[in-house]
C-alpha cells in the first residue's frame, strides 16, 4: 500500500531503498497520526464504540473464515495484475530487496504499515466512514467507502486491487459488525506483502 508515499505528500515513486529509513515510518506515523486524531474527534461527536464498531465480532471464527477469503481475491487480483501488466511499474510501493543489516528501520516500516496505518484506515472507512453511510443500506456503506479507500490511495494500475480490498473489508465489518478484524486482516494484507516482496528480492 502507498501509505508511505501518502503521509510524505503523495509521492508515485519512492527511493530504492525507503523501507530501511526511519524518516519513512515517522513519515507515515505522522501523517496518518493527524488524520486519525481528526477522526477521533469527530467520533467524540457520536457514540464512539457504535461509530467506530469497537466491539467483538458476532463470531470470531466466521470473521475469520471470511478474512482469509479478503485475503485470497485480494492476491490473487494483485498477482493478475502483475501478469497482465508486467512492464508496468505499481504505485504501491514495496521494498525491492532485503538489507538485514538495516533491520531495525525495517521492523519500523513494518510496525508502520502493517499496524499503525491499517488501524487509521479501518477506522476512517470501516469506522466512522461506514457508520455515516449505514443509514443507506450495507451495500452503499460497504460500496462507498470500498470507493474511497481505492480513490484515496490515488493509484491507477492499482486501483482493482485496492478496490477488491476494500469491498471485501467493508463486507467483513457488515457481517461480523466489528472494526477489529477489518484491522487484522488489512494488517496482514500489507505485512506479508511488504515481507514478500522483500524476501523474494533477496533471492
Amino acid at each position: 500500500m502507498d501509505f508511505a508515499g501518502r503521509a510524505s505528500g503523495r509521492i508515485t515513486s519512492l527511493p530504492a531503498d525507503a523501507f530501511y529509513r526511519y524518516g519513512t515510518a515517522i513519515a507515515a506515523i505522522v501523517g496518518d497520526g493527524f488524520l486519525l486524531l481528526i477522526v477521533v474527534v469527530i467520533a467524540l461527536r457520536l457514540p464512539v464504540r457504535e461509530a467506530l464498531a469497537l466491539r467483538r465480532p458476532a463470531s470470531w471464527r466466521d470473521a475469520a473464515g471470511l478474512g482469509a477469503g479478503v485475503l485470497v481475491f485480494g492476491y490473487a487480483v494483485s498477482i493478475v495484475v502483475s501478469l497482465a501488466l508486467p512492464h508496468v511499474v505499481r504505485e504501491q510501493e514495496v521494498p525491492a530487496f532485503w538489507d538485514p543489516s538495516r533491520g531495525g528501520a525495517f521492523a519500523a516500516n513494518l510496525f508502520a504499515i502493517a499496524v499503525f496505518v491499517p488501524i487509521f484506515e479501518e477506522a476512517l472507512c470501516r469506522g466512522l466512514g461506514y457508520a455515516l453511510f449505514e443509514p443507506l443500506g450495507a451495500p452503499v456503506a460497504i460500496a462507498v467507502t470500498a470507493l474511497a479507500f481505492a480513490l484515496a490511495h490515488g493509484a491507477v494500475v492499482d486501483f482493482p486491487v485496492l478496490l477488491v480490498i476494500g469491498l471485501g473489508l467493508g463486507y467483513l465489518r457488515a457481517r461480523s459488525g466489528s472494526l477489529y478484524p477489518c484491522i487484522a486482516i488489512h494488517g496482514i494484507f500489507n505485512g506479508v506483502g511488504l515481507l514478500a516482496a522483500a524476501f523474494a528480492g533477496s533471492t
